[in-house]
């Protein structure tokens, strides 16, 4: 699938709904709202789907308060674009109509499962936001400030403000097409990576006294319970890059990062260089990218889900 097929594909509908991946970061947001307002540009009819809000960090951009105001799809809607989701089932929408419906998915995911009527799947993007600046071009929209903010902003979570292997020089160019746009860089900069709320603060406290490292510092792991975020009032989905800290030791290749949930535990993981994050999140039934990924475990203890992990560590390092 090139992307002569999906731009013929969204020129012949009019009535359109996006979605992406439950518990959505930056760059499932920011593709999301790009993408809506640039079709939105076109004079398409754009429905937005989510069952929950985007990260309250992301308030600043466009179209912003229509992210998780519904999630069914309207009876008009003739194409449903996916992003950034590997996997059907956690596209966050009601699934009335998504059977029937024509489906375009365009992800990054090394983990994605080809869902879509179409797919357009690049594993050696960066970002979906990447993607999107790309299909935005295609169709001959003029990326203005607000998409430009929407796409600078999944760009630079997904890669970590560039620090992450997964940038390229591909990455590094839309980067810089998208600032020739105009758009305040270092707002952007600062508003993700500078600011925190106060209890967003206490909750990396919370977690970082937990930290431990494990087969000889090779990996960090660290957990946060429930009543963590119950005392903090804020979402166990709300962790932000608490993960990235258990890699900051040198010897440290592997940082895990177990939230404790209703009756099981939503798992984070990141790794440097020598463990698949996606093939180890794989084996619990997640996914994601080679050194970002994560997954749900149910386990009977936090203290069996570490050793169910660290197995299945020892057993990739053989």
């Amino acid at each position: 699938m090139d992307w002569q097929d999906i731009v013929q594909m969204v020129s012949h509908h009019e009535h359109l709904a996006l979605v992406t991946h439950a518990s959505p970061d930056g760059d499932a947001v920011g593709s999301t709202l790009g993408l809506a307002l640039g079709l939105r540009a076109l004079g398409k009819d754009v429905q937005i789907l989510s069952k929950e809000p985007g990260p309250q960090d992301l308030a600043y951009l466009s179209l912003y308060e229509e992210f998780g105001t519904e999630s069914l799809l309207r009876k008009d809607r003739t194409l449903l674009l996916c992003l950034d989701c590997g996997n059907k089932d956690r596209l966050s929408m009601e699934r009335e109509g998504f059977q029937e419906i024509l489906k375009v998915n365009i992800d990054h995911h090394v983990s994605n499962e080809f869902y879509g009527t179409v797919n357009y799947v690049d594993a050696k993007a960066a970002s979906t936001a990447e993607l999107i600046y790309q299909l935005l071009k295609e169709l001959q929209v003029v990326v203005d400030i607000p998409m430009a903010e929407c796409l600078y902003t999944g760009i630079i979570t997904d890669t970590g403000s560039f620090r992450f292997p997964s940038t390229t020089p591909k990455t590094l160019q839309v980067a810089a097409a998208l600032l020739e746009t105009g758009v305040d860089f270092s707002k952007i900069q600062r508003m993700l990576f500078s600011t925190s709320a106060f209890s967003q603060v206490k909750l990396l406290g919370k977690a970082l006294m937990t930290l431990e490292n494990h087969l000889e510092g090779f990996v960090s792991m660290m957990n946060l319970k429930g009543e963590d975020f119950n005392v903090l009032a804020i979402s166990d989905r709300d962790t932000g890059d608490i993960v990235n800290y258990g890699l900051e030791p040198p010897e440290a290749d592997v940082s895990i990062l177990f939230k404790e949930a209703e009756g099981f535990y939503r798992v984070s993981v990141r790794t440097k260089e020598k463990i698949d994050a996606s093939a180890l999140c794989g084996k619990f039934g997640g996914g994601g990218h080679v050194r970002a990924a994560g997954c749900n475990m149910e386990a009977p203890s936090l203290q069996e889900a570490k050793e169910w992990m660290l197995k299945e560590i020892e057993r990739m390092m053989a």
